[in-house]
């Protein structure tokens, strides 16, 4: 059974590259604006699907567009692997929007559910104004 519920928000294909070593794959995948706990990898036989859902109610915008180019959320994407790799013995990371899964390949498929787990966080910030009108100097 899939621990992928339904989306009910316009869900995006995310892009990924995938990468071939001598004794495992790598799977590179942009998932910016998300939170590691809401990232979720399923490995089943030669299929890799990841899915992202918003962090939840916190996220909903009040503003008005003057214009949308992006969102952040919900993705999902099922990319076909090239060999049988075990899911089990997976590694992933989540950093700076890109999710990486390293797997290594076997002889055959070991699936797995992978769900991320937040282990710190990296913010950087600029403050120049504060609420208060600008004035020129």
């Amino acid at each position: 059974m899939s621990c992928f519920g339904v989306l009910h928000v316009q869900t995006q294909v995310l892009p990924v590259n995938i990468y071939r070593e001598q004794h495992r794959i790598m799977v590179a995948a942009l998932l910016p604006g998300m939170e590691p706990q809401n990232i979720h990898v399923e490995i089943d036989g030669y299929r890799l699907t990841i899915a992202a859902s918003p962090r939840g109610p916190g996220q909903q915008r009040t503003q008005q567009f003057v214009q949308e180019e992006w969102t952040a959320g919900p993705y999902r994407r099922t990319v076909e692997l090239p060999v049988a790799v075990d899911g089990a013995a997976a590694n992933a990371t989540y950093d700076n929007g890109v999710l990486v899964v390293i797997l290594p390949i076997v002889e055959r498929p070991v699936g797995a559910i992978l769900a991320m787990l937040k282990v710190g966080t990296a913010k950087g910030q600029l403050i120049r104004h504060v609420g208060l009108e600008p004035r020129p100097r």
